[in-house]
């Protein structure tokens, strides 16, 4: 059992069942249509765009947050497209409107790959959008990576999407320092890294 398994199996809940703020606010500002959500755990940000009537696929490593994804579907009544999958694998034969990582941390090893994918996985017209822990989290007990490489600056996702795609156009990129309230797991003063980047065209 990896770790991820473990804490999704010990905790009622690791992250909440409330969306995180920035992505539910940047999604309440589109018309409803296909979203994605890598690394989705126990799916809390997923289940909210279904009930705001998104068509959502999502998925994680751990088929112990998978479970819980689809339990908390299912006690919302709503309809999560999950499975168990690698992000550096999952294949996709669609497009979407909105692509979500929301504290999606690789290690930087892997981390442009990843991006580049995620930005793949983003129609014309669509966007990707981003909430991550700042490198100025180290040392805060608020959650996230401990390791600085696997963190965050305002430059990562220039490097990794804006300065490698013609067709991408940064609209937002902040640090944002704030007071999280997202489970047992994400409390207290956290900084972290927000960015919205659009793909060129029309959805």
């Amino acid at each position: 059992m990896n770790r991820w398994d473990e804490r999704y199996r010990t905790n009622e809940t690791v992250y909440g069942h409330m969306p995180n703020v920035f992505w539910a606010s940047q999604l309440a500002m589109m018309n409803p249509g296909h979203v994605c959500l890598p690394c989705d755990g126990e799916g809390r940000n997923a289940v909210w765009a279904a009930r705001q009537g998104w068509q959502v696929s999502s998925f994680d490593l751990s088929p112990e947050g998978v479970a819980k994804t689809q339990a908390f579907a299912s006690q919302q009544q709503v309809c999560v497209q999950v499975q168990v999958a690698d992000a550096l694998d999952v294949e996709f034969d669609t497009r979407f409107d909105a692509v979500g990582l929301v504290f999606a941390h690789m290690p930087s090893d892997c981390r442009a790959l990843f991006h580049n994918r995620a930005w793949s996985w983003v129609k014309p017209g669509g966007r990707l959008i981003v909430e991550g822990f700042h490198k100025d989290q180290l040392g805060l007990d608020s959650g996230g990576p401990t390791h600085l490489d696997m963190l965050f600056d305002e430059g990562t996702f220039v490097r990794d999407v804006v300065d490698v795609f013609d067709d991408a156009r940064l609209i937002w990129s902040a640090r944002c320092e704030q007071v999280l309230d997202e489970g047992p797991f994400h409390q207290g003063h956290a900084v972290t890294l927000q960015a919205v980047i659009q793909k060129a065209g029309n959805a």
